[in-house]
């Protein structure tokens, strides 16, 4: 019986010796292009002999550790690796001799994911395998996606492995608590309603829709924007399989130590519990705007004007240009110590691939809004339903989609207003949170500080002290502008110097310098910027200009005032369109029904923000369209704060999910528009 068992382990270990060497040799050793049999047999009889005496060594300690273990695991263990290897070694295979190096490859991922087959038997008497397969699955397409978002700034093998491996053995664990916290909510939460499942699957089909309608346009968007190089899946996807079995002893010395426990015990943990659908829906925004930057921005081409008179060729270069670039825009006081430091920070982690970090910037500031949605909404009604489809609202509207992916202020600036009129909704009254959110608001773009301060007014800040928080701002603000000038001297313009100022008064016509006629026919085209086209997009008008050099551009345009052309609707869009009439005459039917409700004085500031911008643009703007972010979530929170008495009822949710499918598809058919005219000259 000794003889037997050493002979068994002799041939076990000299055959799996030679199925590594002799594989490797042919496929990764140029076997072939040795000429004579002495190196040959060097080359494959030399590793052979090292690989089987140390099997053979270890042989005895490692069988009885294995014997012990348990099947279903190692099972698990053997398919990804198998699955690993046939996509690694095998799919590129030209002889028999790779069906070997497959199952020598095979067997090294299988070696290295052994280690956490113990831990995962502990683990699983108190945690479920499946949760954190399925989060493990999460991870790896979520690491495809980025590796491939960022294909250009790893360079090298070992950046390639580090980041797969780094970022899929955190997503699996951090995957494994939120599919753990998935199955809970499926029982007694949040997603125990029918109605939410449905909600929270239709984003990412909503992504799915706005990818292909990318790739429809190949000269602005290739689907390998978001796919790894060839050469680069055998690292990722090997790698990858490692790191989410390490994953696994990682996850056992978090739950050992009471990591988790601990951070169980802190605000983040209660934040991101709390608002675990507001933080999904503003994901999946995230992903859906990333996509479309990626479609819309360009490094050699500038939209400057063309899409509805967006500065998006110029603001590209002063977001995320190295060596910076010129606002000379003095209504933009603060975005070089601002909004740029934010996007060069992003900035570090793609390497000379700069124009990266715009898009990720724009993306991640529009997710955020709609978070900030979500919370919004929640913290009024206090129904979770109910916020999120508040939040999948916003995100879906055409003002969202569009300045939420182009790059330019707007959705700075919006981010900056939601974030303000959450600190009056929770009746904020200190000068140390107010001062620097309305320096935010006021060095993006310095007429919204006015939104700000009429929200503080109805919210009964008090006149002398609404008047102090204005000349602190305003005194903050003009200080920190000539810091501006001096940091980048040049690049900045001063927006109380009359000079830089007047600049902007080509874009305006005052009303008191205007005849009646004039007069009702601009009211006519603001109230209809303002009131639908920013939540639900017209059909643009597209207008040829020979802005380019001999190669006339269509322009998109939703008022063309020299042939006095207003967009408007068309065909199944009249549908969502007698919706949203229905839900702006219902909510102003139940503001003023409640009008002496504690609610009041927030619906007033959102009102007055609306009755602001209303004049404003009476006398300012030429495409209105432009400005739509400033107003339209004043529209949605207006109608979500209104109606919050009829929250908890299903009939509502079901009318609203209704209307938000019909929302999606008008607004992607509106990006379909854009994407469709502009492609032609994106390629030349």
């Amino acid at each position: 019986m000794k003889l037997f068992h050493y002979l068994f382990r002799m041939g076990f270990s000299i055959s799996i010796a030679f199925a590594i060497s002799f594989s490797a040799a042919v496929i990764y050793f140029d076997y072939n292009e040795y000429t004579r049999s002495m190196d040959r047999i060097s080359l494959v009889v030399v590793p052979t002999l090292a690989i089987a005496f140390l099997l053979f060594e270890i042989f005895p300690t490692f069988w009885a550790w294995f014997t012990r273990r348990q099947f279903d695991i190692l099972f698990t263990f053997g398919l990804f690796s198998l699955f690993a290897a046939i996509e690694t070694v095998l799919s590129i295979g030209t002889s028999r001799i790779y069906y070997l190096g497959t199952f020598a490859f095979a067997l090294a991922l299988f070696t290295l994911m052994l280690p956490a087959a113990q831990p995962m038997e502990r683990l699983r008497l108190s945690h479920s395998p499946w949760h954190y397969l399925i989060g493990f699955l999460l991870s790896l397409l979520i690491t495809y996606g980025a590796m491939g978002f960022l294909s250009g700034t790893l360079d090298g093998r070992f950046h390639i492995m580090g980041f797969s491996m780094a970022l899929t053995m955190l997503g699996s664990v951090a995957g494994y608590y939120l599919v753990r916290r998935a199955a809970r909510s499926l029982k007694e939460g949040f997603l125990s309603n029918g109605l939410n499942i449905f909600l929270a699957l239709i984003l990412p089909l909503f992504v799915t829709g706005i990818f292909y309608i990318s790739t429809q346009f190949p000269t602005m968007f290739n689907p390998w924007y978001f796919q790894i190089p060839a050469e680069w899946f055998d690292l990722y996807l090997s790698s990858a399989i490692i790191a989410g079995a390490w994953g696994i002893p990682l996850l056992e010395q978090i739950e050992k130590r009471g990591i988790y426990q601990s951070f169980s015990k802190t605000k983040a943990f209660s934040f991101i519990k709390e608002n675990l659908p507001g933080i999904y829906t503003g994901a999946m925004f995230f992903l859906a705007n990333l996509v479309l930057a990626r479609a819309f921005n360009h490094p050699t081409f500038s939209l400057n004007s063309v899409v509805f008179e967006a500065d998006a060729g110029p603001w590209f270069a002063i977001l995320g240009y190295p060596e910076g670039f010129n606002v000379n825009r003095a209504v933009h006081p603060l975005v070089l110590i601002t909004v740029r430091p934010f996007v060069r920070l992003i900035g570090l982690f793609v390497g000379e691939k700069w124009f990266l970090a715009p898009m990720i910037a724009i993306a991640a500031v529009s997710g955020s809004a709609v978070l900030m949605a979500w919370i919004f909404v929640k913290r009024a009604a206090q129904k979770d339903t109910y916020a999120f489809i508040f939040a999948i609202l916003l995100g879906t509207t055409a003002s969202h989609l569009l300045f939420g992916s182009l790059t330019e202020s707007y959705v700075f600036g919006m981010a900056s207003l939601i974030f303000f009129f959450l600190l009056i909704q929770a009746d904020e009254k200190r000068f140390s949170r107010l001062v620097p959110a309305g320096l935010l608001v006021f060095g993006v773009t310095i007429t919204n500080i006015a939104q700000s301060m009429i929200g503080l007014f109805f919210k009964k800040f008090g006149l002398r002290r609404l008047v102090y928080y204005g000349v602190v701002v305003l005194a903050a603000g003009i200080s920190l502008t000539a810091f501006v000038s001096m940091l980048y001297p040049g690049n900045q313009s001063f927006f109380y110097v009359p000079e830089d100022i007047s600049f902007e008064a080509r874009f305006t016509q005052p009303v008191y310098a205007s005849p009646a006629e004039w007069l009702a026919n601009r009211a006519k085209i603001v109230g209809r910027t303002i009131f639908l086209y920013g939540v639900l997009a017209p059909t643009p008008i597209e207008v040829f200009t020979g802005k380019q050099a001999g190669n006339p551009m269509i322009n998109f345009k939703t008022y063309h005032y020299k042939d006095d052309i207003v967009a408007w609707y068309h065909g199944l869009a009249n549908i969502p369109l007698g919706f949203w009439l229905l839900l702006l005459a219902i909510s102003s039917i139940f503001f003023l029904k409640n009008i002496r409700s504690q609610d009041t004085p927030l619906l007033l500031g959102l009102l007055g923000s609306i009755a602001f911008n209303f004049f404003l643009h009476m006398n300012y703007g030429t495409e209105l369209f432009l400005y739509t972010p400033y107003w339209t979530f004043l529209l949605v929170f207006f109608i979500s704060v209104s109606l919050k008495e009829l929250a908890g009822y299903r009939w509502l949710h079901i009318l609203l999910t209704v209307f938000l499918l019909m929302l999606m598809a008008n607004n992607a058919g509106f990006i379909f528009i854009i994407l469709r005219a502009l492609a032609p000259y994106f390629g030349n």
